[in-house]
């Protein structure tokens, strides 16, 4: 089984922080000395790695990927024989892994610093399957507008977008632009109003397919990564864009003239977390790994510096200055405009909208 979705990929960078000694569980039984790590650039930070390795004596291995796909055909294809430990998983993606049976749930005995997560992300209905916490959610993740303030002026609507006037000028991801397009059409792009009424959720991704397919000449690139959407804003290729928060952020807070902003007619949002495969080698390591991470909210505010996310990590957000606060966190008007993608929904959401997205590329 392949799925195709769009890519990742943040921009690496470090800050400076400690690992709080307490944090530290030594494993329970002898394991190799080694931790392996699938993750997006940034999502480890050079400090916090090295530090780890030396307060621990773990050498981790981290393989970086630039989307969920990848991580999950890397992981079919080796058959439960799992070359990682560790794997990076998106909130609205992570239920493919765990029917694929990919996923060990995280077992709470083992991580006592699950306290020191944001009780808004840590208790939330979407790290819950079955009864079952499956990942360890770290940095939360917006989607919304990008515009070049230079040129274009108090945008609150994605209409932009879809206007000749800016022709050749605009960008997104079709996967994940789609639900927004939906949602500006007046359907529910998160799918919930379609339970059990798979025909009703087919004609409204249908109509929204066949307008973004009479949109199409007005889109200049149909991008992949978050550095593309920031290249072609800087080179002026492009003036607005659906963007994910970290790409924007980090934009904004290296001086371009930019927005970002989640229009009236909403945005989205999900979390990025850390996911322990199903009888990974080195387990207790993982723990160990996880556990350090949670000890220290500075070990969150390195994070959002290396991607532009927002840290789940209760304390980190206190750690930034007030022009990293400015780029990063959104209005309450604007929080209030997402929407947290359904996990009950999602499996068949999106498959319709992945087919959907392979008609718009061949149109």
């Amino acid at each position: 089984m392949k799925i195709h979705l769009s890519r990742r990929a943040m921009l690496a960078g470090a800050g400076a922080s400690l690992i709080a000694a307490p944090a530290i569980i030594r494993p329970g039984h002898a394991q190799s000395k080694e931790l392996n790590v699938w993750a997006y650039s940034g999502y480890i930070t050079d400090d916090f790695r090295s530090r780890f390795e030396k307060d621990t004596g773990i050498k981790v291995n981290i393989r970086l990927v630039t989307d969920q796909g990848e991580q999950f055909n890397l992981l079919g294809a080796e058959k439960g024989k799992f070359s990682t430990d560790i794997v990076c998983c998106a909130g609205h993606r992570f239920y493919q892994f765990i029917d694929a049976g990919f996923l060990e749930p995280i077992d709470m005995k083992k991580l006592p610093n699950w306290g020191k997560i944001e009780p808004e992300y840590s208790d939330a209905v979407w790290v819950q399957r079955g009864g079952d916490r499956w990942g360890v959610p770290v940095l939360i993740a917006s989607m919304g507008l990008l515009y070049n303030s230079e040129t274009m002026k108090d945008i609150d609507s994605w209409a932009p977008m879809f206007d000749d006037a800016n022709s050749g000028r605009i960008a997104y991801q079709i996967q994940d632009f789609f639900p927004i397009a939906m949602d500006y059409l007046g359907f529910d792009g998160s799918a919930v109003a379609y339970k059990g009424s798979p025909d009703v959720a087919q004609r409204a991704v249908n109509t929204t397919r066949d307008f973004l397919i009479s949109k199409k000449p007005l889109v200049r690139r149909f991008y992949d990564s978050g550095a593309e959407v920031q290249q072609m804003m800087v080179n002026k290729d492009i003036r607005l864009a659906q963007s994910w928060s970290g790409p924007a952020s980090k934009l904004i807070l290296e001086g371009f003239p930019a927005v970002y902003t989640i229009p009236k007619e909403g945005g989205w949002a999900f979390a990025y977390g850390f996911n322990i495969v199903r009888n990974a080698a080195n387990i207790d390591n993982a723990y160990l790994f996880l556990n350090a991470l949670l000890a220290d909210p500075r070990n969150g505010a390195e994070m959002v510096r290396s991607t532009g996310y927002i840290s789940a990590i209760t304390g980190a957000s206190e750690l930034l200055t007030d022009k990293e606060r400015g780029a990063l966190m959104l209005k309450p008007e604007q929080r209030q405009r997402l929407t947290w993608v359904d996990v009950e929904t999602a499996p068949f959401i999106f498959d319709l909208i992945d087919k959907a997205a392979e008609e718009i590329r061949a149109a």
